[in-house]
């Protein structure tokens, strides 16, 4: 049982990576899915062109989620 934390010890620690970085942004296309759905293909959009083709998500419309909603 030796790898419980403390809340004293969780005030301590570090951030964790992604607060130390600034908000990316990332650019959507909605585009259809086989199934008669669409899905939202996300990718950075600064970024050179071979990057962008291996570097995006897909993700189903209806688990699109804003940002400040989770925040």
């Amino acid at each position: 049982m030796g790898s419980e934390s403390s809340p004293s010890d969780i005030e301590t620690r570090p951030p964790l990576p992604q607060d130390e970085f600034s908000e990316a942004l990332l650019t959507s296309e909605l585009e259809p899915t086989a199934d008669g759905g669409q899905r939202a293909l996300l990718y950075p959009d600064d970024r050179p062109d071979v990057e962008m083709s291996t570097h995006w998500l897909a993700v189903p419309e209806g688990l699109l989620v804003d940002l400040d909603d989770v925040r």
